[in-house]
C-alpha cells in the first residue's frame, strides 16, 4: 500500500478525481452496512466530496469546452471503426470474417474506456489500446477490412484530445484554480489508504466472503489504474520531449 500510496502522490490531479470516483463506486456497490459505518469510511468520503467540489472549481476553464468536444469526437470514431468491424462478423470471405473477429475482441475490452464523458475518466488504457492497434496483426487486420482511414481519424482525434488536456492544465497552472483540489491531495490519499486498509483487515477475518470480494475488487481496481497512469505519463513525458525538441 505504500508503494501505491506514492504512486497516488506523483499522479495528475484529474486522474486522482478518476480513481476516487471509480473508487467510491465500487465502496458504495458493496453495500457493506459496517463498511458505512466505519470512521475510516466516513472520513473518506468527507474527503472524497471535498476533493470533487475543488475539482469542480479548477474546471472553470475555456478550454474544458474544447476538451469535451474532442473527447465526444473521439468517441464517435471509436464507434464507427466498431461498427464497420461488427458488420463483416459475418462475411462469406474468410480473410475479412477472420481481421474482423481478431478486430471485434480488441475493441470489445476498451469500449468501456471510450463510453467515459469525461477525460478524467477515460484513463491512460485508451494509449494501451492504441499501441495495441499498431502491432501488426492488428495493423493487417484493418488493411483487410480497409479500415485504415478510419482509425487514422480515430489517432487524430486522440491527439487532438491530449493537446486540449495539456491546454487545460496549463491554463489551471496559469490561472493557480487547481490549488484549491490540490491542497487536499494529501489529506485524500492518507483517507483512502486508512479505508482501504481496513477493507483488507476485515478481509482477513472474514467468514462470509463479503470483506474478501469487496478487497478483491478495490486490489484489481487499483492495479488497473497504476498501470493505466503509468502509460498515461510516459505518453506525456514523451510528447514533452517531442515537443521541446521541435522548439529548439
Amino acid at each position: 500500500m505504500n508503494k501505491f500510496q506514492s504512486f497516488l502522490r506523483k499522479c495528475l490531479l484529474n486522474s486522482l478525481v478518476g480513481f476516487n470516483k471509480d473508487l467510491r463506486g465500487i465502496l458504495k456497490a458493496a453495500n457493506l452496512p459496517e463498511l458505512e459505518a466505519s470512521n475510516a469510511y466516513k472520513r473518506y468520503l468527507d474527503v472524497s466530496m471535498l476533493l470533487d467540489e475543488g475539482h469542480m472549481q479548477a474546471r472553470k476553464n475555456p478550454f474544458t469546452v474544447k476538451l469535451g468536444a474532442n473527447v465526444r469526437a473521439r468517441s464517435k470514431s471509436y464507434h464507427a471503426i466498431n461498427f464497420a468491424i461488427k458488420s463483416n462478423l459475418n462475411s462469406n470471405i474468410d480473410a475479412e470474417r477472420n481481421a474482423a473477429t481478431l478486430l471485434n475482441m480488441l475493441f470489445l475490452r476498451y469500449s468501456p474506456e471510450f463510453s467515459r464523458t469525461s477525460y478524467s475518466g477515460a484513463t491512460g488504457m485508451i494509449a494501451s489500446f492504441i499501441q495495441e492497434l499498431k502491432q501488426k496483426q492488428n495493423v493487417d487486420a484493418i488493411a483487410v477490412l480497409k479500415l485504415e482511414n478510419k482509425v487514422q481519424q480515430l489517432l487524430d482525434d486522440d491527439a487532438s484530445c491530449e493537446a486540449s488536456y495539456l491546454q487545460c492544465i496549463a491554463k489551471n497552472m496559469e490561472q493557480d484554480e487547481h490549488v484549491s483540489a490540490s491542497s487536499i491531495r494529501n489529506n485524500f490519499i492518507t483517507a483512502a489508504r486508512n479505508v482501504i486498509t481496513f477493507i483488507e483487515t476485515q478481509a482477513s477475518e472474514d467468514k462470509s466472503g463479503k470483506w474478501v470480494e469487496l478487497n478483491g475488487k478495490v486490489a484489481i481496481h487499483n492495479a488497473k489504474f497504476e498501470r493505466a497512469e503509468a502509460v498515461r505519463q510516459a505518453n506525456l513525458k514523451k510528447k514533452r520531449e517531442e515537443k521541446k525538441k521541435r522548439s529548439m
